[in-house]
């Protein structure tokens, strides 16, 4: 609950940051990863769910729409009617044909394509021309059946990627932390504040609390708001300086004078 009430306090009450700006940088650390890791699981929500409606849509597309085929001994067969071709934008194609009645000049109509005979597959792109013979694959198998059975395997694939991902954005985000802290220390010099650096590291790391969260919140909600980097920084500095104004400010203990009957 500690936790929660920090956030609050964060954004809602600045007296916190004199308490905030002298405390150990290990607590503070603590609650950045703790601050990162909630924004990072709650924000990828809305991703996760799409990638998983997506990865369906694949799956079940693969199963009903691609037609049988082998690679086996070095060929390839695929059945139902030849060629088969798929017009993509830009100028771009995949045509497949086993028959023999069509050859790679086909893509010749094409600025960039993918051409699937029984013997080789030959990808132009960049008015480049590749060619993979299945001659040098003779002791690989695949078949659909086989790509079916392989495709579930992406969510773990994509699972990886979002702990990498993780690990990434962590350190982007502690780094962007620290480029507060040095705004800190200018706002700091103005004010002919005393703290040091390290001060202003705390502070720093809890004035960007409201801006993660309403980043999350942009992200889950509409994503596709231009340029949100403004909002986010011009909050987190102002949190910033409005911190370090309050760590700078001594608490006045001073008793009131007492009220003086005459």
């Amino acid at each position: 609950m500690d936790f929660f009430r920090r956030i609050r306090d964060s954004f809602l009450d600045f007296d916190t940051y004199r308490e905030i700006s002298g405390q150990k940088g290990g607590r503070t650390f603590r609650y950045f990863i703790l601050l990162f890791t909630l924004v990072f699981l709650i924000g990828s929500i809305r991703l996760a769910v799409e990638f998983n409606i997506g990865m369906s849509g694949i799956i079940s597309s693969v199963k009903n729409e691609v037609p049988e085929f082998r690679l086996a001994n070095g060929e390839l067969t695929v059945e139902g009617e030849q060629p088969i071709v798929i017009d993509g934008d830009n100028g771009t194609a995949l045509i497949v044909d086993t028959t023999g009645q069509t050859d790679e000049s086909v893509l010749a109509n094409y600025e960039e394509g993918v051409f699937i005979s029984k013997d080789k597959l030959v990808n132009k792109q960049n008015f480049q021309r590749k060619e993979i013979k299945f001659a040098d694959l003779k002791n690989f198998t695949f078949d659909k059946q086989q790509l079916v059975s392989y495709l579930p395997m992406l969510k773990w694939f994509m699972v990886v990627l979002g702990a990498l991902f993780y690990v990434i954005k962590l350190v982007w985000v502690l780094v962007t932390t620290v480029f507060l802290a040095l705004i800190g220390l200018a706002i700091n010099s103005g004010m002919k504040g005393k703290l040091e650096f390290g001060n202003l590291w705390n502070i720093a790391v809890y004035a960007f609390t409201l801006p993660w969260l309403l980043e999350m919140v942009k992200n889950l909600v509409y994503p596709t708001i231009p340029i949100f980097w403004p909002v986010k920084w011009g909050i987190a500095i102002y949190i910033l300086y409005k911190g370090i104004q309050t760590a700078n400010t001594p608490v006045d203990t001073a008793e009131p004078p007492a009220n003086v009957v005459i």
